[in-house]
């Protein structure tokens, strides 16, 4: 058995692509984390900044999406909890 290969990491055919695009695509996010919250902020941000930031909003949009789906499953309409 083979040890696993590290994202980066040259096979024998080549990186593989599924590695290297995974890497490309956390690297691309990142960058733009750092671009978008770097003009919000009153200090410089680092790459782990950027990381942390990423994180915490994939948190909090994962939360949202298991409150409505709570919701769905009581059957809790929100148009008529409004009134």
């Amino acid at each position: 058995m083979q040890p696993p290969i590290k994202p980066g990491t040259v096979h024998r055919s080549g990186p593989r692509p599924n590695l290297v695009c995974a890497k490309t695509l956390a690297d691309e996010r990142l960058a733009r984390t750092l671009e978008l919250w770097s003009r919000r902020s009153t200090r410089p941000l680092t790459e782990e900044d950027a990381r942390e930031i990423a994180e915490n909003m994939s948190g909090f949009f994962r939360v949202l999406l298991e409150w409505k789906a709570k919701q769905r499953a009581l059957g809790v309409d929100r148009d008529r909890t409004a009134a």
